[in-house]
């Protein structure tokens, strides 16, 4: 009981930073020591699982039942659940009311997020850093492409879902980024501040999620085989540059005024200074594992 308890804790932690651009929900599953679990939990959800399912093959459903971590992912998942519907009043009420801080705050950690990215890059060659090149302009293209406030179609929302869940396998960037990115950050907060009202929008979201989980998590698995540092350096560039489209969000809605610049500014730090504290207790966690198994 204690450890469902504790796995229920994890799972809240890990939908608190899910809700926040810049902080992913799979960086704190790793930091928790259940990452791995997480990983090899969602890959049990195979096309013949699905097959089976539709073709109503008892037999077959049995045992791709039994590969599931079903009670683990079904604890996390509720406490992930659970701070995103209470964690998404605050952000509500933070967007409406101190939206320029707000987004400030999530810059910061985005900027410093974007670390983690640079960090696992183990060759800085030539070629690696013109796909961060490529992928920079991609990113700062987006401010031009994207809408500021997006009255979304249901494909749209199925696929912000589809995006968002690739925070999970990817180091240093978060599924409410990539909504933020989308122009989908604050539609998807009102839909969970209002979910009686706004259900069809919230079920086509988590369809999306989990086609995402199924095919994202081979897809990227495949492009690291392939090229790692390539793949990790376009990451990057296309992280550093859609941060134009937070940028563009705070001129457009409050303009520059001097008096808030210092405060915008401390939240900007205050944000890259928890990341980077996130990244220490990570560093402090796996020298602790690496201790255990050398013993």
């Amino acid at each position: 009981m204690k450890n469902k308890i504790l796995l229920f804790l994890k799972g809240m932690l890990m939908g608190i930073c899910d809700l926040i651009p810049g902080i992913s929900g799979g960086t704190i599953a790793f930091i928790t020591g259940i990452y791995a679990r997480l990983i090899d939990a969602v890959k049990g959800f195979s096309l013949k699982l699905f097959y089976d399912i539709f073709t109503f093959n008892k037999k077959g459903l049995r045992k791709d039942v039994k590969k599931l971590d079903l009670g683990f992912l079904i604890i996390l998942f509720l406490g992930i659940g659970a701070s995103i519907l209470i964690g998404s009043r605050i952000i509500k009420y933070l967007l409406s009311n101190y939206f320029a801080y707000t987004l400030s705050f999530f810059i910061g950690l985005i900027l410093a997020s974007s670390k983690i990215i640079f960090d696992d890059i183990e060759n800085h060659k030539g070629k690696n850093i013109l796909f961060g090149f490529f992928g920079f302009i991609i990113g700062i293209s987006l401010v031009f492409l994207v809408p500021m406030n997006v009255n979304p179609s249901m494909f749209y929302v199925f696929l912000g879902g589809f995006l968002a869940i690739s925070a999970m396998f990817l180091p240093g960037i978060s599924g409410a980024f990539i909504l933020l990115i989308m122009g989908l950050y604050e539609f998807m907060i009102d839909v969970l501040h209002d979910v009686l009202n706004n259900l069809v929008y919230l079920v086509l979201f988590v369809i999306g999620m989990m086609f995402g989980a199924f095919s994202i998590s081979r897809i990227i698995s495949f492009l690291f085989k392939k090229n790692k540092c390539k793949t990790l350096y376009l990451l990057l560039g296309l992280v550093i540059g859609a941060l134009s489209v937070p940028l563009k969000k705070i001129f457009e809605n409050e303009g520059l005024q001097i008096s808030n610049i210092f405060v915008m500014l401390f939240l900007v730090l205050l944000g890259i200074f928890l990341v980077f504290l996130g990244v220490r207790y990570k560093k402090i966690y796996e020298r602790k594992l690496q201790t255990i198994e050398d013993i």
